[in-house]
């Protein structure tokens, strides 16, 4: 069969990470298919795929000419299968669809998408990727659920697929590399990190709130937060003023993969604060980094952790700080933890992945599943 990956959001963090493994994967599992990926302009080198055919192209996602061009893509090219690995088909489509539906995160948190226009197209548009595509897979059961709750999904047509982490993460032992990314980021003591954008279901005021507990504690700390924080980070740096703890706290803004990796290898503990996740991959990439992890309670994040962090209720920034101190100063507990998450990580693997994905197309298209797939 010929399969066609919509890569075009493959340069955006998180998103991207996944189109890119995914479709890696996939295309190294079974290259007895044909691939057609698509991909933003200069995006022939961000996916190694050396069997697959490569079509860069200037489409804007989320616009209305995608919806007439994409289709003629897949006629052109003789597609057999389109897959999104993101939630956005073309109305019209000359061949069955799968599309990954990660989370239905701007219809549980509305204050994520404060645009009460933007609201309206991601429900449409989310409700006709739920009813026109042929298979949808999603990256855990709370999302599962949440996608028959909120778009009336029929269940029977929703795979749990989980993804895994990019080989890239791993543990750097390098003393020179860690000493590097200390400096660079001006980290004079051992740290808390957290990795994610600013939104408000990602409760970084709590996480304040909770750091000033853990000092109070009497803990020496810097609480490093990575990530674009746009508007949000000037609220923030109010907010820890108000609490008298703004010499201790450090934003890095976007930062590159390679510190990224150094940031978490480094940090003395990775707490994850989050109201709402659809899976939580800054979880186990800091568990691939060898790093012990405090995570909230919420939604999908225990599925994901499993018995491998300690765990808070987000909404209590007391509750949070304790744990932070527990994995922050007790050998025995960080021992623990970070041999439990070597543990967790064996449940995920890209391999699994691509297998498990490989046979959603196949329901797709109505065809037996080869022999190996049972293996």
């Amino acid at each position: 069969m010929k399969i066609a990956f919509d890569l075009r959001r493959i340069g955006n963090p998180g998103i991207g990470r996944y189109m890119k493994c995914l479709s890696e994967s996939v295309t190294a599992q079974a290259p007895e298919h044909e691939y057609l990926l698509i991909l933003p302009p200069q995006g022939e080198n961000m996916v190694h795929a050396p069997n697959a055919q490569k079509l860069c192209t200037g489409l804007k996602y989320y616009s209305f000419h995608e919806q007439f061009e994409l289709p003629r893509i897949l006629s052109r090219h003789k597609v057999d299968l389109l897959h999104s690995p993101h939630f956005l088909l073309p109305l019209v489509r000359p061949c069955p669809a799968v599309a990954t539906i990660h989370d239905v995160i701007y219809l549980a948190c509305l204050e994520d998408l404060p645009s009460f226009a933007g609201r309206l197209y991601y429900r449409a548009m989310m409700n006709a990727c739920s009813r026109m595509a042929t298979r949808i897979i999603t990256d855990s059961a709370h999302s599962k659920a949440e996608i028959v709750r909120y778009l009336n999904a029929d269940p029977e047509k929703i795979e749990v697929v989980y993804p895994a982490v990019d080989p890239f993460f791993q543990s750097t032992a390098h003393s020179a590399d860690l000493a590097a990314v200390r400096s660079k980021f001006g980290i004079d003591c051992d740290y808390i990190l957290y990795a994610g954008i600013y939104k408000p279901r990602k409760n970084h005021v709590r996480l304040l709130e909770a750091f000033q507990h853990l000092l109070k504690s009497g803990m020496r700390s810097k609480l490093v937060i990575a990530g674009p924080m746009g508007a949000g980070e000037a609220l923030l740096r109010r907010r820890a003023q108000e609490l008298g703890i703004a010499q201790h706290v450090i934003f890095t803004g976007l930062v590159a993969d390679a510190d990224l990796r150094r940031l978490y290898s480094a940090a003395r503990v990775y707490v994850c604060p989050s109201l709402y996740e659809g899976f939580g991959f800054t979880v186990l990439e800091a568990m691939a980094c060898g790093t012990p992890v405090v995570c909230s309670s919420a939604t999908s994040l225990p599925e994901v952790a499993g018995k491998a962090a300690l765990y808070f209720n987000p909404r209590k920034p007391g509750e949070m700080g304790t744990q932070l101190r527990s994995a922050f100063s007790n050998d025995a507990v960080r021992a623990s933890l970070i041999a439990n998450g070597r543990s967790n990580l064996l449940r995920f693997s890209w391999e699994e992945t691509a297998r498990q994905t490989l046979a959603a197309y196949y329901h797709a298209l109505q065809l037996p599943l080869p022999r190996a797939a049972y293996a």
